[in-house]
């Protein structure tokens, strides 16, 4: 007995090993567990923004931060000749004639900037749709984890290669793809961002003051799973798409452009990584290009930070509220008093914004535009959807969707470009 009792209490008995102690698992900087993503994503997008500030004012005046609309010999890094502004025979300086070009470019600048983007985006195509691939043949078992797997790493090591490519090219060529496209394009690309993510969010937020979680549209099951599923290739276009468009300038505007793409590279990145689905997060991207829009409006002439600061306000109250996590904890008189309290400062804060002019119906502009164009994709949607139901072909049924998502997707921007542009979508290159 005694023996008996020695062996236990040396956690052997009758000579049979325990088991040995399980070893911690080796955790990255990306745990989603942590705050640590959030920092890095937070710290490395604004350390970039701050490095583009610097070299873009070293040669040049740093008071260009407010230079939103520069004449020929203006800025362009201090050592380029940019096109500025253009007037037409009235006097009158064409909105959307994009001042940040060369004045005149060459085939070098032209070649590199269309080449960086070509690698960019067709590397974030690629690897989204092999992981997408390997994952439905059975290869790999792609699934949300709280750690960077090995495609979050490749397009990590993508996205920091692009953009550093991108701030070589722009110093010694200049030129974003703007030499080819018209400005709308690229703010079109961006909006269609958020109009996705209000798609995307209908089943836990609602289309409106949190209601409208289902639509009554057939196949709106489908049109949502597929919208969850692939919405990554219309994200990237908008992300890269933007990106490239514009030189390394460092005006207030490009500076919180540059930021919130560097925020949206890093939700690119964390695909099947927890912290891509975080709802707080999710709300920043979405509810920066509030932000940044009123900035860069503030610092040109006229009333259009009314469009952006009220109409972007409104979506927020209307629609990305009713998602905010802290708030849904609450209880139902907590939630009530805390809504109500947003929409009295909204009030308060139109009836000051529009106190001189009186038009208030710019504030329906944004919203109404993304609102609209949220129902027609998912009416879209759910006319493909009923067509593929009834095929069998899986080639035909992969043609037919694609080319829907790249109509829906093109027609989304070019669309959105006419409204913004106010129905001239071309690149001036007549001065």
């Amino acid at each position: 007995m005694a023996t008996f009792k020695h062996r236990a209490s040396s956690g052997k008995i009758a000579g049979v090993e325990p088991p040995a102690p399980e070893k911690p698992q080796p955790t990255s900087v990306f745990d989603s567990k942590t705050y640590t993503p959030y920092i890095i994503y937070l710290s490395t997008s604004l350390l970039l923004t701050v490095i583009i500030y610097v070299a873009a004012f070293w040669n040049t005046q740093w008071s260009d931060l407010f230079n939103s609309h520069p004449a020929r010999g203006e800025m362009g890094l201090g050592k380029f000749i940019i096109k500025g502004v253009r007037f037409d025979e009235a006097g009158v300086r064409t909105a959307f004639a994009y001042p940040w070009r060369l004045a005149t470019t060459t085939s070098a600048a032209r070649i590199s900037t269309w080449l960086g983007y070509a690698v960019h985006q067709l590397g974030q195509f690629y690897i989204l749709a092999n992981v997408q691939w390997l994952s439905r043949t059975g290869q790999i078992k792609a699934k949300w984890s709280s750690q960077y797997q090995w495609w979050n790493w490749q397009m990590l090591y993508l996205n920091v290669a692009m953009v550093l490519y991108k701030c070589i090219q722009g110093h010694i060529w200049y030129e974003g793809l703007a030499v080819d496209v018209p400005e709308g394009t690229a703010m079109g690309a961006v909006i269609a961002i958020l109009i996705g993510a209000i798609i995307i969010e209908i089943p836990y937020r609602g289309l409106f003051f949190g209601r409208c979680k289902r639509l009554p549209v057939p196949h709106f099951n489908d049109v949502i799973t597929f919208a969850k599923r692939y919405h990554g290739y219309m994200i990237s276009f908008g992300i890269v798409y933007d990106f490239h468009y514009h030189p390394m300038e460092a005006t207030v505007g490009h500076l919180g452009g540059f930021f919130y793409q560097f925020l949206l590279f890093w939700q690119s990145t964390s695909f099947l990584h927890y912290s891509h689905r975080n709802k707080n997060w999710t709300l920043l991207l979405e509810v920066w290009v509030l932000i940044h829009g009123t900035i860069t409006a503030l610092s040109q002439p006229g009333v259009g930070w009314q469009i952006f600061l009220f109409g972007f306000s409104v979506i927020f109250l209307v629609n990305q509220i009713w998602g905010i996590p802290a708030i849904r904890k609450l209880s139902v008189r907590s939630r009530t008093i805390t809504i109500t309290a947003a929409y009295a400062a909204f009030i308060a804060l139109a009836y000051y914004g529009f106190r001189e002019n009186k038009a208030y119906y710019r504030m329906t502009f944004i919203p109404v535009t993304e609102f609209a164009f949220a129902i027609v994709v998912i009416l879209m949607g759910s006319a493909t959807a009923a067509i593929v139901k009834r095929l069998q072909n899986i080639w035909v049924i992969g043609s037919l969707i694609a080319s829907v998502y790249m109509l829906a997707d093109g027609f989304m921007i070019y669309t959105l470009a006419l409204i913004l542009s106010g129905g001239v979508v071309t690149v001036y290159n007549d001065y």
